[in-house]
């Protein structure tokens, strides 16, 4: 089924693809010394129930207005650290604390990054403060129709990924 405009869930994936990867580059290229290569993309199937990533190391920011969800970055403990070391140009040994805060501000930029170029054309979107969430053994409630898109990226840290988790508004009301 295509809403108004025409556009598909798919090729909303895409779009939304396309989003994180222009976000995460210009986010590297502002603000971290290192390089960076786009990943496989992957979507949540249709019918299947939205579950969280597990990562020992996820940030999430939390998207509400004309689209409901977010923005998860998300990576191992020892990339998580050198992102955060390479962004603010110290050295950590935890994850906790400075570079904890260092990392949930590379999702903000992510976030914002989304945010600034989904435009006007969903309407207004407004973000959370980044929460950092660290180990796998923990659990959240998160809507089960939620969509998504992952996108992996391999950067000289190591492996990472950004997940856009949505439900669109607008897209949404026109099937009721």
């Amino acid at each position: 089924m295509k809403p108004s405009g025409g556009k598909t869930i798919m090729s909303m994936k895409g779009e939304f693809a396309g989003l994180i990867k222009d976000a995460v580059r210009e986010m590297f290229t502002a603000y971290l010394v290192m390089g960076i290569e786009d990943g496989p993309t992957v979507s949540k199937k249709g019918d299947d129930d939205y579950r969280p990533p597990s990562s020992e190391v996820t940030v999430v920011i939390n998207f509400s207005g004309g689209i409901h969800g977010g923005i998860h970055l998300a990576a191992p403990l020892h990339v998580a650290m050198e992102l955060a070391s390479s962004f603010s140009g110290e050295t950590y040994d935890t994850i906790v604390g400075e570079a904890g805060d260092g990392f949930g501000e590379l999702a903000n930029i992510v976030a914002g990054g989304v945010q600034t170029r989904l435009g006007t054309g969903y309407g207004n979107i407004n973000l959370t403060p980044p929460t950092l969430i660290t180990g796998t053994d923990y659990k959240m409630q998160y809507k089960s129709n939620f969509d998504s898109v992952k996108q992996y990226f391999k950067s000289d840290a190591g492996l990472f990924f950004v997940e856009f988790f949505f439900y669109v508004q607008q897209f949404n009301k026109q099937f009721k």
